[in-house]
């Protein structure tokens, strides 16, 4: 079995602020496997270049649909499942919510919990995956993804909403602060805040801090040195059942389950076929 990943984190200032990162994973083992990808908080533009793989929107349910070559993934409140035939092969572009609207002008939350056929969405796409198709190295296909989104991107009269982002995704939202405080340093009332992160991010303001206290225990469960109570305390859980059942909501597994699924990468769990 051969496996390579190779992952670029953006250094610009401005594209540093929707772009999480980009990131081409290779596999060759040909033996069928199953993934169970759990919310990452983040929208995926993915370019498949692999053998066949289907996706399973929910992982209780054997309802199967084949990939295409350039799809989006959206925001997930829910676990989806990969099953993977044959030699594996993604390129992606991993943004947060607002690289939705910078990109193709349209909300976060029209592709919440979807998985939809790029060409669909713009039909650019296509070209951008056959151009990158016939690039070899890594460091090739990031400067073809980085002039496309500056050719794409408008960032004129958006920097007070860029800013507000910046402070948004910036901000500690495990420390118990209020939405109401949390408004007054967006300099947003409290509807005017409600309405933005729909539009940007994909979600109301309170499932905006519930989410990423759940993405913050995601990865304190990687630290094998902290108990799961620490965790929970840390992400601005009071108490161990408020912990386990806003985790389970989002994972269907409890915190000890996860983390005893050995997951590599956070929100990513292999299993047997």
């Amino acid at each position: 079995m051969i496996k390579s990943a190779d992952i670029f984190t953006p250094t610009n200032e401005i594209e540093k602020i929707f772009i999480h990162r980009i990131w081409q994973l290779s596999d060759d083992d040909t033996h069928s496997r199953r993934e169970i990808i759990l919310p990452k908080g983040t929208v995926e533009i993915i370019f498949n270049f692999s053998d066949r793989i289907y996706y399973s929107k929910d992982t209780t349910i054997q309802s199967q649909i084949t990939l295409p070559a350039v799809f989006i993934n959206g925001i997930n409140f829910k676990p989806f499942e990969l099953i993977k035939t044959g030699r594996q092969e993604f390129l992606g572009i991993q943004l947060n919510g607002i690289g939705l609207r910078l990109l193709f002008n349209i909300s976060a939350k029209e592709l919440n919990n979807t998985v939809c056929n790029g060409n669909e969405l713009c039909t650019q796409l296509e070209d951008l995956a056959c151009l990158l198709f016939h690039k070899n190295t890594f460091h090739d296909r990031i400067q073809i993804i980085l002039s496309w989104i500056r050719e794409k991107v408008n960032l004129n009269n958006l920097h007070y909403s860029l800013e507000r982002i910046r402070k948004l995704i910036g901000h500690n939202c495990c420390n118990g602060q209020s939405i109401k405080k949390l408004s007054q340093e967006i300099c947003l009332s409290d509807r005017q805040l409600r309405r933005f992160t729909q539009n940007w991010l994909g979600m109301n303001t309170e499932e905006f801090i519930q989410y990423n206290k759940y993405l913050k225990c995601l990865h304190l469960l990687h630290n094998p040195a902290q108990s799961l109570t620490d965790i929970g305390l840390e992400a601005g859980y009071f108490d161990q059942s408020h912990f386990i059942r806003e985790f389970k909501s989002y994972t269907d597994m409890t915190p000890r389950n996860y983390r005893e699924a050995n997951a590599e990468f956070p929100g990513h769990i292999l299993l047997d076929s």
